[in-house]
């Protein structure tokens, strides 16, 4: 199989926006995957292969669900993984106003971080549900061809349109919260830092590596024109507006294929295989 990229989305880290990106770059090439499997906690090789009728010529894949610990390179030898991450005390942050304004939740900040999926969410999600720092670290040298940080998120762009060799990373911001009213008053307050820092403390050795080791070698690797080319690509993209994104037939022909042919096809998938024996 000819699957070039598989981006692994945590979770608050822009991936809405970024997700537009590789929509308008490869169109009906591009699936925002979901696992088929309820148990498996992955999108795998079976359910890469399982879904190449509706994608015979997929180059890249995105999501929560997407892993770099998992077995894709097993039908996808040429696969490069990316990653963007963000600042762990206000992504957890930003993760609790979300829950709170759009999931719903009403749990006081100090019982949600004790829940085990609040905390070193970067660390988990990108080496595995009981991963430690150096093993989540070991897997971003060892495994992914990019990293961007969401702190440096133009500049970040503009090195994995080289790197990943992305034709067009122009972008419209997709979602933003209505007010950070919530983040704030979390990163303002002592005590709400402390239990940040204490429920992050794998994810902030595990960023503090990006920050100082990882991206300042993309950098380099970049190139001197780099500065340069960073303000060329904001002054492009000014004008990018949410019509430039969307209104374009390659972003329409991945919208089709994905609303009316792979969603409906995936949940299918998901409800009769949670409704098998072997998930009860």
């Amino acid at each position: 199989m000819d699957l070039r990229i598989a981006v692994v989305h945590v979770h608050k880290t822009g991936g809405t926006t970024l997700s537009s990106v590789f929509k308008r770059s490869f169109g009906g090439r591009h699936c925002s995957v979901v696992s088929t499997d309820p148990g498996a906690g992955l999108f795998g090789a079976a359910q890469l292969l399982e879904m190449r009728p509706w994608y015979p010529r997929l180059h890249s894949i995105m999501g929560h669900d997407v892993k770099a610990n998992g077995d894709l390179d097993s039908v996808a030898p040429n696969l490069r993984y990316a990653t963007f991450l963000r600042d762990p005390m206000v992504r957890c942050a930003s993760h609790y106003q979300y829950d709170v304004q759009v999931g719903g939740v009403e749990l006081p900040f100090q019982e949600w971080i004790t829940h085990e999926v609040s905390p070193n969410r970067h660390t988990r999600h990108l080496a595995g549900p009981d991963a430690t720092a150096d093993q989540a670290i070991a897997l971003l040298e060892e495994r992914f061809s990019f990293i961007g940080l969401i702190e440096r998120y133009d500049e970040s762009l503009v090195m994995m349109r080289r790197a990943l060799d992305v034709p067009d990373v122009r972008y419209a911001k997709r979602w933003t919260a209505p007010t950070d009213d919530v983040k704030r008053r979390l990163l303002e307050d002592p005590r709400s830092l402390d239990l940040l820092r204490q429920a992050n403390e794998d994810d902030l050795r595990l960023y503090r590596h990006a920050v100082e080791e990882i991206y300042p070698r993309q950098q380099a690797a970049h190139g001197p024109d780099l500065d340069a080319e960073v303000a060329a690509f904001r002054e492009a993209n000014a004008s990018t507006t949410k019509w430039h994104m969307y209104a374009r037939p390659r972003y329409a022909w991945y919208v089709a294929k994905w609303r009316l042919g792979y969603r409906p096809w995936a949940a299918r998938r998901r409800a009769a295989r949670a409704a098998a024996p072997a998930h009860r």
